[in-house]
Order: C-alpha cells, then structure tokens, then sequence
C-alpha cells in the first residue's frame, strides 16, 4: 500500500454495509442523477416535485434519500448534514452507491451590496477556506462547478426570466471566524457569498470524476456590521422552490 492510500475506502464500508444487512453490494444503490441539501425545506420541496419515494439507503430518516422521476428520467433527493467534513464523508459513500451527477441546492449568506434575501446564486466556483478539500487537492488547486451542469442550469434559469446572479462563493469551516478581515477580501473580489461545503463538494468531484455544480439561494447578509438572518421570508421559499425545479429540468435534460 502508497503511503498517500486511504487505509479504509467508501467502497470497504459499503461492502460492511451488505455483509450486515445480508444482500450483495449493488442493492444498496442511490439514482445516477442526485440533487444533495443540507435543508429540510429544500428536501421536502425537492420530494414532492419527483413524487419521490424514500429508500433504505444507510441513514434512515437521518440523512434520507429518496427517488422519483422527472421529465421521464430518474432523479433523487438526499439531505446531508450540514458542513463539509460531513457532506463529504456522505457523498464519498453515494458515490460509490452509483451517484455521478451532482446538484449541491443550499442556503447562502450574500456579501455584496447588490444581493438581497431570495436572490439565486449559479456557483462558478468555490474559494476553499475549509479543511476538508485539502485531504484530496493540493491547497493551491482550483474548484470549479461542471460547466455543463452550470451551464444548463443557467439556460434554464434565463428562459424562466429568474433573477439570478453568476460568480463564486467562499466556502468556510468556521461560522463565528468570518472576519471582517476575510470579508472585505472576499467582497473587494467580487465574491458573491458564504456557505461551509461547495468548495468540498467541488473537490470531491474532481477528486473523483464526477460532475457536481451548485445553485444557492441568499437566505441571510453579511456585512462589516453585522448578520442580516431572512430565512424565513417568502422570497427566499419562493427561491427555493424555483431553483428545485430548475436543477431537476437542467438534470434530467442531460440525460434524454
């Protein structure tokens, strides 16, 4: 074994996971086409659009999947938890289980002036400030959304005349650390906003050759003088609800 070889792999825990439940490995599959939250909301909205149908996958009702269809091919629906050491831990093992193209759909904290509570972000790119992507890439590495993922997505979006704004986010560990310092930074260079997994998620794609983009709706503000929280305003559920139906339209369009 290299010394830079992984000592226990997805794969071996997936085959632990068979051995205990008493049924071959291709059993425990999940859909080729995933759409990955991290919001109950997102999942639920996401479940009912596919008249998804949720499967014994591995967490139960922790960390469910569901499957359905749209437009004729098959998708699913996964809600992970929340922060890149988690998510990624997950979507290494959906991998495995048969997942190859990835939709990330999440919360967002905007950082430029323009960016109010429901507006869309399409993800070109993730700046890494977390820990989790530099177990797959050198630091110095760039992540980037699948071009063409993010490119149907955006196609989509501009037939439906849904305001949405195109650029990279700031990917981040740690919640109560965003500093000023990092926010000016950020903002000076044209960063449309904060979560804690896409630049992971992009990562782990490229780490692993699979297609992943990501599309985030601005559900709170960041500013030098403080946190503007809007979760539950109607434009954000509203956002939500069109960005669902637009990454499942930008998914299965590849596929048929």
């Amino acid at each position: 074994m290299k010394d830079d070889e992984a000592v226990f792999t997805p794969s071996d825990f997936i085959r632990q996971a068979a051995e205990n439940r008493k049924v071959p490995v291709e059993a425990i599959k999940v859909p080729r086409c995933l759409l990955l939250t991290y919001q109950r909301s997102i999942y639920k909205h996401a479940k009912k659009l596919i008249d998804g149908k949720e499967i014994d996958w591995l967490y139960g009702e922790g960390q469910p999947v569901c499957v359905g269809r749209f437009n004729g091919v098959e998708v699913g629906a996964a809600r992970f938890w929340v922060g890149a050491p988690a998510a990624i831990m997950t979507l290494e093992e959906a991998i495995v289980c048969g997942a190859k193209t990835i939709f990330e759909v999440g919360l967002s904290g905007g950082l430029q002036d323009f960016l109010k509570p429901g507006d869309i972000v399409v993800v070109t790119e993730a700046n890494r400030d977390e820990g989790t992507s530099n177990h797959y890439l050198e630091p110095g590495v760039k992540v980037e959304a699948s071009p063409r993922l993010r490119d149907g997505l955006i196609s989509i979006m501009k037939g439906k005349a849904a305001r949405h704004f195109v650029g990279p986010v700031w990917t981040t560990d740690a919640v109560y650390r965003e500093t000023r310092g990092e926010f000016r930074k950020f903002k000076s260079s044209g960063v449309l906003a904060v979560d804690m997994e896409t630049s992971a998620i992009f990562a782990l794609a490229k780490y692993r050759n699979v297609e992943a983009a990501s599309a985030q709706v601005i559900s709170d503000v960041l500013t030098e003088t403080g946190w503007l929280q809007a979760w539950r305003h109607q434009s954000v559920t509203t956002s939500i609800e069109l960005v669902v139906r637009c990454v499942f339209e930008a998914m299965s369009s590849t596929f048929q």
